[in-house]
């Protein structure tokens, strides 16, 4: 009896593990099939297309403004772009960007035959291109320091989902830079912070979160940009690290990243002498192509950053960047204005092409790089979701006929998906949480509850701090009411605000002036600025100007009760304790010498 229930059981168990091991392969070969019905998508529509069309696809433009003008149209006609990006200057109401887009799609599949990739640097903090109909989250600098994986996933997914609501659909965040040197003056708070934990777990999972809303995520800038004091607009950085340095910390995350399945990487200007003395990560076929495409084996997009920026166009523009770049492994060549500047990379592009200068190992470098661009244009929906519109002009022998059956019920699924996902992730209080979290103490823990609102005095500068004061009927005062109340000694403590040095430098005068009180500064600006140094001075750090982030420097003074950690980056070292340390040195030195 009992072996007969040992066989019973033994085959019940056996009949589960099939059951489940033949569902999960059935799931394995369908997505197979998906992919491979995507590329074959892919490979047609790109043989359809001429040689001044395949070039304009690896081209992204700019435009001027809010509409469809004539600039922009002619733009589009000319160029053929395979993409736009826009800007804070592009985009007004929810409304007006809904509208801008639909007609730069509309303009583009009668011109191109295909649609556009819509791209916005969204990073949230002080990089906060669309104000309207998408949640305005803090930075990424704020974010990192929730130490919190899943918060990261979610804000990138509620911010890929609506962008692409608005039709966008190319996300350029986040930032896989680690900000390790604080004299950093482009990267700064737009990272997520200074050391490698920090930045890999809240970056790996907001690309994740992203890359599950819909609006294609880039991370960036390859291979690193944390450690440079020089901004790649205004020069050329230079970092002096072998291959091997880059590997132990700089790379990590994005090599991380491209494992977990990232899809899109824009490349840095900078270069890396020990690795490619001639030239820039975005032209380099030694960082490109060796490292990225052949050591990482990454399949995904790569778009160049911005060819204006002086890195490029000040020392590189006689030697064809575009064409380099292309060489190097890049699929998207950006560009963030229009007319003679993009018209030209066009023509320098065509040229060699015709050459047959992009034809390298046999390969048509051209045609992988625009349908590397078109699969992902498959693989995110963006060309089912036109299918509607693509009726007229050049969509008439380009733009899929029919897809597949399995492709039309994949694409229907992935917007149900999205939508179920929106309503799991998504909460009114969301933002408020995230902002709240962010909140760090320079330069030890800060326990707000020791002093009493009503022992508290205030000097704030803002109508958004000014109106919360109001909400809570407390008064805010100016600087005189300030001084008097501390030279009275009518208070134990006084908080005022700060996004300068200057405004910190008030801060710091007022803790020397009056050491008896406790100085607490809301600082919602960059934290890599000269920190004053007294003890009876508490400086709260939001690394965000959004609403919510300026609200929960105020709730962590007044309601907050459990203590506000201490900040967790590489800052400035303070001016005073390093020369009093070098002067301590030098005696020494000069003991020993004499």
């Amino acid at each position: 009896m009992f072996k007969r229930f040992l066989i019973a059981g033994f085959s019940a168990a056996f009949l589960i593990f099939l059951y489940f091991w033949l569902g999960q392969f059935r799931s394995e070969l369908q997505a197979q099939e998906i992919q491979e019905g995507m590329l074959r998508q892919a490979e047609e529509i790109t043989s359809k297309l001429s040689a001044e069309e395949l070039v304009g696809q690896v081209i992204h433009v700019a435009i001027p403004g809010t509409i469809l003008d004539p600039i922009a149209k002619k733009e589009i006609e000319t160029i053929k772009p395979g993409g736009v990006i826009l800007f804070g200057r592009n985009l007004g109401s929810k409304s007006e960007i809904k509208s801008l887009n639909k007609d730069l799609q509309t303009s583009a599949l009668e011109n191109t035959g295909l649609p556009l990739l819509i791209s916005v640097d969204q990073e949230g903090g002080r990089v906060i291109r669309v104000k309207d109909g998408v949640t305005q989250f803090p930075g990424a600098m704020a974010l990192g320091q929730t130490k919190d994986k899943d918060m990261a996933k979610k804000v990138g997914f509620v911010t890929s989902y609506q962008l692409r609501k608005l039709g966008l659909n190319f996300l350029f965040a986040p930032d896989m830079d680690i900000n390790n040197n604080p004299f950093n003056p482009v990267i700064n708070t737009r990272s997520l912070g200074s050391n490698l934990e920090t930045v890999l777990n809240a970056g790996v999972s907001y690309e994740e979160g992203a890359r599950l809303g819909g609006s294609i995520p880039v991370i960036k800038h390859f291979p690193g940009h944390g450690d440079t004091n020089v901004d790649s607009h205004l020069g050329l950085p230079k970092i002096e690290k072998t291959l091997e340095e880059l590997k132990s910390f700089e790379l990590i995350p994005f090599q991380t990243s491209i494992q977990n399945g990232a899809d899109a990487i824009m490349s840095a200007h900078i270069v890396y002498p020990k690795i490619d003395p001639n030239f820039p990560a975005t032209l380099s076929s030694k960082i490109l192509g060796d490292l990225l495409r052949k050591e990482f084996q990454y399949q995904g997009l790569i778009i160049t950053d911005a060819m204006e920026m002086d890195a490029i166009d000040e020392h590189y523009q006689k030697e064809d960047p575009g064409v380099l770049a292309l060489l190097a492994g890049a699929d998207i060549v950006l560009m963030t204005s229009w007319g003679p500047t993009t018209q030209s990379m066009k023509d320098q592009i065509l040229k060699a092409y015709k050459k047959g200068t992009l034809i390298r190992e046999g390969k048509d470098l051209l045609k992988e790089a625009v349908k590397r661009q078109i699969y992902y244009k498959l693989k995110y929906g963006i060309i089912s979701e036109f299918g509607d519109i693509a009726k007229s002009g050049r969509a008439n022998s380009v733009f899929p006929k029919e897809l597949p059956e399995i492709l039309k019920n994949h694409f229907i699924e992935q917007d149900k998906n999205r939508d179920n996902l929106f309503s799991q992730y998504y909460q009114d209080t969301l933002n408020r949480d995230v902002s709240r979290k962010a909140i760090v103490s320079f330069p030890k823990t800060f326990l707000p509850e020791q002093v009493s609102a009503t022992e508290t005095v205030f000097y704030l500068k803002g109508e958004e701090f000014v109106s919360d004061l109001r909400s809570r009927s407390l008064s805010n005062s100016d600087l005189a009411g300030l001084r008097k109340k501390l030279e009275k000694k009518e208070v134990k403590r006084a908080v005022v605000n700060s996004f300068t040095q200057t405004e910190l430098d008030l801060a710091a005068s007022l803790a020397q002036k009056f050491p008896e009180v406790e100085i607490v500064c809301l600082h919602y600006g960059t934290p890599f600025l000269d920190l004053p140094d007294a003890s009876n001075l508490k400086i709260l750090f939001s690394f965000s100007p959004t609403l919510e982030s300026k609200k929960a420097l105020l709730y962590s003074v007044l309601d907050r009760k459990n203590e506000i950690p201490l900040v967790d980056l590489i800052l400035k070292p303070n001016p005073k304790k390093a020369s009093a340390s070098a002067g301590t040195e030098t005696d020494s030195v000069s003991k020993n010498t004499n």
